[in-house]
């Protein structure tokens, strides 16, 4: 993908861990060598001018990846950021909005300076030992590595939450670069990493908040299409979170639209789409989901997320290799739904006596009892929640889970994949910028999406009052529209919102039992659809499986009988056999360094004796 990688690492070393990052033939490259240091970047060039900055003065080199979009107001150009990162990072940091990674390498002071943005939409990580090293591809960083040992710590979270949170990766001697953090490596000292940015969460005692989470909002659209120059591309759904995006970039860019054409597979979220590109005069495109495309895409999928990112949480994206005519920047409205109240609800706080509880209850894969009888490490699933949790200074339960939700859930899960669409065009995040969190971090819990009466917290509401009410404020025009997850546009009031998000699944489920429809809100998923009819798809995770059965870390049992259930449609499985099969790529390809695909023929394209083969 797009970005960099460097460090304390000589030509020779350098050019080689570049190698490892993923290319496309018409990136553009740049690399500065200042002492002993280095720094080599990839680049869309032309196509996103404004993505990427590379600079050089004197001994003193450096890059922003991705776009600032303050600089006018704080006067500043990249030599005066420069100036000022060196200087003092912990005064200029806070200051800058916009979605980025920025290094500056001192050769003289033999100084790195490495920082991200305030949620960490831009992936970071860093080599803890010697050599000194940082990029943003975590298997660019394992050829440093002697003897790249796999972290279990990391493979538990992957698995029961769906990603890795905190600061591990899949490989020990490898960390993550969290957000709103800075990395000053000086040579007699080593690498030192503080926090710049700490997010508040004193809720407000109305809906007053509103008003300037809707001006903020606008604000943050207008800044980042100042960022842009050449076309722009947008994922539009039925729902409301790209429709709000939608409607405020076309006030400053000719858009086009991109839709996916399933889920659900009713077609509705095509309907409704087509809907909001009409009412703003954009051009809707249709983008074919398919399973034979995932075959295709899988293994750069998972190189380009590091393996930390289940497949059941970018299959989805894997998508943006199947548009024609890709345009320059391409731009969807992941996070905002979370910001916005969908993500940590009232009943997992409410129902919660702890902030990992509520974390747990809000956020995982799979039942921590499964992942325990998946797992067989020291290391309890938990544990992750707990830590994170201590990491805090927050006064209270709310505050602490939301604190630990925004340092986590954003840019280890929604951020994370990113990269699958920066390797085929510029992308960028509204969202991290002062006014914007000071404003959405205001939310009062009584926002925060609610539950069915008498389901126990385990139905949700439909979906968040603030979701709902900005685009009311927005364009009444894209209020009017049905939203595909409740079924009745934004203008109605909220308990219509509930009972449409009700009866809706309710249809939903039916139509699953009568008709086999798999992609419906609640029922079997998509990914176990294909893996059961596509006997490429399944091949290829019955391979990962099969070499999965042999790690230490899991039980191999287990894994056969989620296997084989999932195969002959008894049970659903695909959320812990996603985060097994991206871990287990990744790792074969990062730490055990042979292609087993190649090396065991045949035996690679054979399924568990045990299971049981479906017609295709």
């Amino acid at each position: 993908m797009t970005g960099f990688v460097g460090g304390a690492l000589d030509a020779a070393t350098l050019d080689a861990c570049a190698a490892e990052l993923h290319h496309e033939d018409w990136y553009e490259s740049a690399t500065r060598s200042t002492g002993r240091f280095g720094v080599s970047v990839l680049h869309h060039g032309a196509r996103d001018p404004k993505g990427c900055t590379v600079w050089e003065d004197g001994s003193r080199v450096g890059a922003i990846y991705g776009a600032v979009t303050n600089l006018d107001e704080l006067a500043l150009d990249a030599d005066g950021l420069f100036d000022r990162l060196f200087e003092d990072p912990h005064a200029l940091l806070p200051e800058l909005d916009g979605s980025f990674l920025v290094v500056g390498v001192d050769g003289d002071a033999e100084r790195v300076v490495l920082a991200s943005d305030k949620l960490g939409t831009r992936q970071c990580f860093y080599v803890a030992g010697e050599p000194f090293a940082f990029g943003t591809e975590v298997g660019a960083l394992t050829t440093l590595l002697d003897d790249p040992q796999v972290d279990e710590r990391a493979i538990s979270d992957l698995l029961m939450i769906g990603h890795v949170w905190g600061d591990k990766t899949l490989v020990q001697g490898v960390k993550f670069l969290p957000s709103g953090s800075v990395l000053d490596y000086r040579a007699d000292t080593g690498p030192e990493i503080e926090s710049y940015w700490h997010h508040t969460f004193e809720q407000s005692p109305d809906d007053s908040y509103l008003d300037d989470l809707t001006a903020a909002y606008q604000e943050v659209i207008a800044d980042m299409a100042d960022t842009i120059d050449g076309d722009i591309g947008l994922w539009l759904s039925g729902g409301l979170d790209s429709r709000s995006m939608a409607g405020e970039l076309s006030r400053y860019h000719d858009l086009t639209t991109y839709t996916y054409d399933s889920n659900p597979a009713n077609g509705s979220n095509l309907e409704l789409a087509a809907k909001v590109s009409e009412v703003l005069g954009l051009e809707n495109r249709r983008v074919p989901v398919e399973s034979n495309a995932l075959v295709d895409s899988l293994d750069k999928s998972v190189q380009l997320t590091s393996g930390m990112v289940g497949l059941s949480t970018f299959v989805n994206l894997a998508n943006v290799f199947n548009i024609q005519d890709m345009p320059d920047v391409l731009i969807e409205g992941c996070g905002q739904g979370g910001m916005m109240g969908d993500g940590i609800g009232r009943a997992a706080v409410e129902g919660s006596k702890s902030p990992e509880a509520a974390l747990y209850r809000a956020k995982h894969r799979i039942d921590v009892d499964d992942a325990r009888r998946l797992l067989r490490t020291e290391f309890d699933p938990m544990t992750t929640y707990r830590e994170e949790v201590r990491k805090s200074d927050q006064p209270d339960l709310y505050s602490t889970a939301m604190d630990c939700y925004y340092r986590n859930y954003f840019p280890r899960c929604d951020f994370a994949s990113n990269p699958i669409a920066e390797s085929q065009a510029g992308t960028r995040v509204p969202f991290s910028d002062t006014e914007f969190l000071e404003a959405v971090t205001r939310m009062p819990l009584s926002h925060r999406v609610g539950s069915i009466p008498l389901t126990n917290g385990k139905i949700p509401a439909g979906t968040a009052y603030p979701k709902v009410e900005l685009v009311r404020r927005l364009d009444s025009r894209l209020a009017d529209i049905p939203y595909e997850r409740t079924k009745v546009p934004p203008a109605r009031p909220m308990w219509q919102h509930a009972a449409g998000f009700v009866v809706g699944t309710s249809v939903d489920r039916i139509r699953e039992r009568l008709i086999g429809d798999v992609h419906t809100y609640g029922g079997r998923s998509t990914i176990g659809d294909w893996y059961r009819t596509n006997r490429a798809l399944r091949e290829r995770i019955d391979d990962l499986l099969n070499s999965a059965c042999e790690r230490p870390y899991f039980d191999a049992d287990e894994i056969r009988r989620l296997q084989r259930e999932e195969l002959t449609g008894e049970a659903e499985h695909m959320s812990a056999i996603s985060g097994i099969i991206t871990g287990e790529l990744w790792v074969r390809k990062y730490i055990d360094r042979e292609d087993r695909a190649t090396e065991q023929g045949a035996a690679g394209t054979t399924e568990a004796e045990d299971t049981p083969q479906p017609a295709d």
